[in-house]
Parts: structure tokens; sequence; C-alpha cells
């Protein structure tokens, strides 16, 4: 088992720092870097077309949003590379392409006063979910055969108290809603002895009018050619939860006791055979 930690400057000109790990037939690193700029850092560079863009250039060209959340980390990577060829990886790019854009629009809890107040006036209407809701659930390579299962994760083996070998928390994108709530997403890697786990949350607090929350688990044990995806939608409207806003300030505050509105297993079946 071997830990590497590097500092580097990518093609696309973001000093980055990477730390990565060889957990048996698994590398496991992460990239984190700074935040994405709101316009294009190197305009003569990104006018010549010739795919040498800069950060923000590739969100705008890869996006078909009207604008991005307030901070996007696009070289906050963390990936899971088998040694047959296997990947999976979570980045904010992949997870912004699910983000709707006929999806029904969430208005904040001052709306219906503002509307009263201006009874003649046309209230204005959101092309996309401003709210950057997403489903994503990963980046899959396209060598994983994905399957429904019946078996769930073992959350008991991963409230053992033993050694973090590997650990990071990092953010994927995060957004204010104009200081009406929160919108996050954000992956965590945890590297025990035996077995690896991966929780991906995007969560989402709209104050005084909703709290919803997608959550992507995935459990590896070493030495099995499978990894567990557990999905799971939970969503309730403020009115329904019997706390406070100001105490629904981390997303650990309030996600326990969401209703359930979805939950799926899959096994990612992973192809040993080395490409």
């Amino acid at each position: 088992m071997m830990f590497v930690a590097e500092e580097n400057i990518d093609s696309g000109r973001y000093a980055t720092n990477s730390q990565s790990i060889q957990f048996g037939p698994w590398n496991i690193s992460y990239d984190i870097s700074c935040i994405l700029p709101s316009v294009c850092s190197t305009r003569i560079v990104c006018e010549r077309n010739d795919n040498q863009f800069c950060q923000f250039c590739i969100y705008c060209k890869e996006l078909n949003l009207p604008h991005f959340p307030d901070m996007v980390f696009p070289k906050n990577i963390l990936k899971l590379e088998h040694k047959c060829g296997t990947k999976i990886q979570f980045n904010p790019l992949d997870a912004l392409r699910r983000v709707s854009r006929k999806s029904e629009p969430i208005e904040v809890a001052c709306a219906e006063e503002w509307q009263e107040s201006r009874p003649n006036a046309t209230k204005p209407k959101n092309t996309f979910d401003w709210t950057f809701s997403t489903d994503y659930k990963g980046t899959l390579s396209d060598n994983i055969v994905i399957e429904a299962t019946d078996e769930t994760i073992n959350f008991d083996l991963l409230k053992r108290k033993e050694q973090i070998i590997f650990y990071h928390d990092l953010t994927l994108f995060e957004d204010e809603l104009h200081d009406h709530g929160i919108s996050k997403l954000s992956v965590k890697i945890r590297v025990m002895p035996t077995y690896w786990y991966v929780l991906l949350r995007y969560f989402l607090r709209v104050d005084d009018v909703l709290v919803r929350s997608h959550e992507t688990r995935m459990f590896h044990l070493l030495n099995k050619d499978y990894v567990l995806r557990e999905y799971t939608v939970k969503e309730a409207k403020a009115e329904d939860i019997n706390i406070p806003t100001y105490q629904m300030k981390e997303a650990d505050d309030v996600i326990p006791i969401l209703p359930v509105k979805e939950k799926k297993t899959d096994k990612l079946i992973i192809n040993l055979e080395i490409n």
C-alpha cells in the first residue's frame, strides 16, 4: 500500500494538489484546486477555437445552462481505477450535465408575497432548475455492467472502529440560492483495511420551502468483483419538518429525518480481464 502526493499545473492552467493510494488492484486518487472563474481567463487562446480552452470556456461549451453555481470546483475530482481498466469517477462537470432545464421550478418562500404586492406584474420565469438539482451517480467506464440487486451495503461493517487508511471530503459545487438556502454537491472517500466506501451527496435546502437529498453510496469489499451502489432520494416540505430553518445548517442535521421517496441498489460488476 503506497501513498503519493503531487503538485502540478494541468493543461487547463490550473494548479492542482493530488493524493493517491494503491489499495489492492485499485488506484484511488483525488485532485483539488480552486474555484471556476466567472469569465474567460485566456480569451486570445480560447478564441483560436483549436480545442485549447480555459476551464470557464469548457463549461460554457459543455453545459446548456444560463449560469453556473456560485462555486464550482472544476478540478475537484475523485477517481477509482482498477488494474483491469475499470474506472469510477466523480466530477462536477458530469454532475451539472444532469441538471434539468425542464423541471417544475421551485419558488422561494417570499414569491407569493412578492406577487400579492404586485398584482399586475408578470412573475419572472426560470428556464432551468435554478437549484441545480442533479441525479448524478458518478461516471462509469463502459466496461462496467450494471445489475439490479437485493444485496445491501453492510452498514454494521462501516460502523466498526478500524484504522482509516485514506480519507477525503471534496466539494464539487455549491450555491447559496441568492441567500434563500443552499445547494451543494460533495463526495467523500474512506478506505479501510478491507474495503472502500464512497458517499456522493447532493443536498438542497430552500429556506421555509423544502429540503431534498440525493445520495449515492458505493461500497466495495476487497477481492470482490463488484461494487454495490445504493441511490436514495429524500425530500420533504419545510412545513412538514419539525425543525426550524436555522437548525438546518448542515445536511446531517436534517437528512436522517427526511422521508424516502426513492431507493435503488445496483451491482457494478467489474470485468477482471485486463484491457
